[in-house]
């Protein structure tokens, strides 16, 4: 950093203020005259260079600052409110990239010196990700880290790995695709694409759809263009220009979900329909001559949802999600030719919501097993065994339940993890267990108003 680049444009904007506020003609003098009694820094008393540590190596910021009046300091280290001291120490304590800030006052005014500090070694890939909705009016979503070899949380990682910048608001879903992860925030219709070992931000766009949409889940098509589900529409995103296109298609007001690529077709879960199957080359074709009164064509599957569900392909070729409607659920099984076979599932099936949009319970591995939660239990299904009377586990603690998507499987470690929260939604709990034998592995609690939307198993 450019100590003299920095000074210049902050002394021109105080001294445009003052100016602006005055109502004498010799006052421009009189007030460049206090502009020269701001803080002044000796030169090489503050890192003009972005800094680079070793995690356990400490940095001391020690400013030499001169000015007639008294100096304020203010420290801050990506946006959080460190210290007033004229010295402030940087601790390595863990992989960072942290925004540094000092704010030198006087009476006369105030000069602000930023510097990057980055700490080697980012690394999250031996673990998970928890997709944070965060406290709606108080804070953003945020993305937390589960480190599996110690069974530890550390939480703000996107915002402490990016110098301080954050997500969006209410962020419930991420995707991993091609090597990066995109996570959708609802309240300011957010993207944010990042690298899921050091989540290192490569692109934030926000405001990704027009002004009144909250983005649900990004769902990847090909190269060119994904979809972005909203409430009431769903939005074609070129990966190019990030260029939003409202799709105009059937009777989408209520919102749409989730959406898998199969057989060349987008299948989409929109609420109080059938699923939609729309063809992936009219998608990516041109869509100028479509509207509300020309809408874009689509077919229907017989699967009908009262919320939310998700898709689970597998290898035997086929695709399975589960239909949730008012008197009936089944787990469904959609054929390469699009033809369906349904098998009924608990009747206390609980899908999720599209009032305040998070992801269904359902999950499943290639194999061909499917997890859900039916009467807050956990229950372990094939196609074959859709409804079984024994629960996967029996696990309970004492106020807490189920929240967010409640489980995700990972079929590498083949482990199943279940979140959980409390009433007064300030006290977290994650629960490994054997995804086939329902023994629990290690549990975790943690305190703070988090509200987990989602697990990413990186």
């Amino acid at each position: 950093m450019n100590l003299k680049q920095l000074f210049k444009p902050l002394l021109f904007l105080t001294a445009a203020f003052v100016i602006a506020s005055c109502s004498t003609d010799d006052c421009d003098l009189d007030h460049l005259e206090k502009l020269q009694g701001l803080p002044a820094l000796k030169a090489g008393t503050f890192p003009e260079e972005d800094l680079t540590l070793n995690v356990g190596e400490k940095y001391v910021y020690s400013p030499k600052a001169s000015s007639p009046l008294d100096i304020y300091y203010q420290w801050y280290q990506n946006g959080e409110d460190m210290s007033t001291d004229p010295s402030f120490t940087f601790n390595a304590e863990r992989p960072s990239r942290s925004k540094v800030i000092l704010e030198l006052s006087n009476d006369l005014g105030k000069v602000t010196l930023e510097n990057k500090v980055t700490v080697r070694g980012a690394d999250y890939s031996k673990g998970c990700f928890i997709i944070n909705e965060g406290w709606y009016g108080h804070g953003s979503g945020s993305i937390s880290y589960y480190n599996y070899d110690n069974n530890s949380i550390e939480h703000w990682c996107y915002k402490n790995q990016n110098f301080g910048d954050e997500l969006g608001v209410t962020s419930q879903s991420g995707t991993l695709w091609n090597g990066k992860l995109y996570v959708c925030s609802k309240q300011n219709n957010q993207l944010v694409i990042v690298d899921p070992k050091t989540l290192y931000a490569e692109k934030s766009i926000g405001l990704l759809l027009p002004s009144g949409r909250q983005a649900y889940e990004f769902i990847p098509v090909n190269d060119q263009y994904a979809v972005v589900t909203a409430n009431g529409d769903f939005y074609r995103i070129d990966l190019n220009t990030f260029e939003a296109i409202r799709i105009s298609t059937g009777s989408t007001w209520g919102g749409c979900g989730s959406g898998i690529v199969y057989q060349d077709k987008l299948l989409l879960n929109v609420k109080g329909q059938k699923i939609y199957k729309i063809d992936i080359k009219t998608l990516c074709g041109d869509l100028s001559q479509y509207d509300w009164k020309n809408q874009f064509p689509y077919e229907n599957i017989d699967v009908s949802t009262s919320g939310g569900t998700r898709f689970v392909e597998c290898k035997d070729g086929n695709l399975y999600t589960v239909e949730s409607t008012n008197g009936e659920n089944n787990l469904v099984k959609i054929k390469p030719d699009f033809t369906i076979e349904k098998a009924p599932i608990h009747a206390s099936y609980e899908s999720s919501s599209f009032g305040a949009y998070r992801e269904a319970t359902f999950c499943g591995t290639s194999d061909g097993t499917f997890y859900y939660i039916a009467g807050g239990k956990i229950y372990r299904a094939t196609f074959d065994n859709p409804a079984p009377t024994e629960a996967l586990t029996t696990y309970t603690k004492d106020g807490y339940g189920f929240y967010g998507a409640g489980i995700r499987v990972n079929p590498q470690t083949n482990e199943l993890l279940a979140m959980y929260l409390t009433s007064e939604y300030n006290k977290n709990l994650i629960v490994r267990f054997n995804a086939t034998t329902g023994e629990k592995i290690s549990e975790i609690t943690y305190d703070g108003y988090y509200f987990p939307a989602t697990f990413i198993f990186n």
